[in-house]
């Protein structure tokens, strides 16, 4: 009994499968098959506008605001020999080894949270070179005694402000082409985008 039980619903669900598998246009309210993909890739087309939307534009001299941090845009140029504020007597400073340039992007950064906040962890730094060519910055902070130091081992106290130079290592053609540099930051989720060129 078992037996005949299973094989009846067996064929129940192919009949099933088969019915609901015809192969015919599904229509909207009288619409046909083909105005309905017109309206999914008008919709599909509005997605990335929207995404675009949510990225915010800045410019040299405006702060940006987050959770964690005030972070002031001082300068973004293109740099052979980074150096520290402060240069007299002994310092650190970053040179671009031969064909490379960096993009030096300048920051004041200040700390608004109850806690420490790590150097390493205050925003990423992309940037788009003629559409397509990526590259990635790091965060070097000041010390005023060494010129620079490392972000993995310096962290901002809380109500602080620390200067903090973003480099990116990118080829010399970077900047002697005409071709578009766009930078983006991502911080703390937030995306932010400034058109270098």
């Amino acid at each position: 009994m078992k037996k005949v039980f299973l094989c009846i619903l067996i064929v129940l669900t192919l009949f099933t499968g088969v019915a609901c598998n015809n192969n015919e246009p599904t229509t909207n309210q009288g619409k046909s098959g083909v105005q309905d993909s017109e309206e999914t890739n008008k919709a599909e087309e509005e997605k990335p506008k929207e995404k675009e939307e949510d990225v915010k534009t800045f410019k040299i001299g405006d702060t940006i605001v987050t959770d964690t941090s005030e972070i002031t845009i001082n300068n973004i140029e293109f740099s052979y020999d980074v150096l520290p504020d402060n240069v007299s007597g002994m310092y650190t400073h970053y040179a671009a080894e031969s064909g490379k340039v960096y993009i030096h992007i300048d920051t004041d950064v200040k700390n608004i949270q109850k806690q420490n906040l790590p150097v390493d962890k205050i925003m990423k730094v992309k940037v788009d070179y003629n559409n397509g060519y990526e590259y990635r910055g790091a965060p070097v902070p000041e010390d005023k005694s060494l010129g620079f130091t490392y972000a993995n081992i310096t962290d901002i106290d809380p109500l602080e402000t620390l200067g903090v130079r973003f480099l990116v290592n990118c080829p010399q053609e970077v900047e002697e082409s005409e071709n578009p540099v766009v930078l983006f930051f991502d911080i703390n989720g937030e995306q932010y985008r400034y058109d270098m060129r």
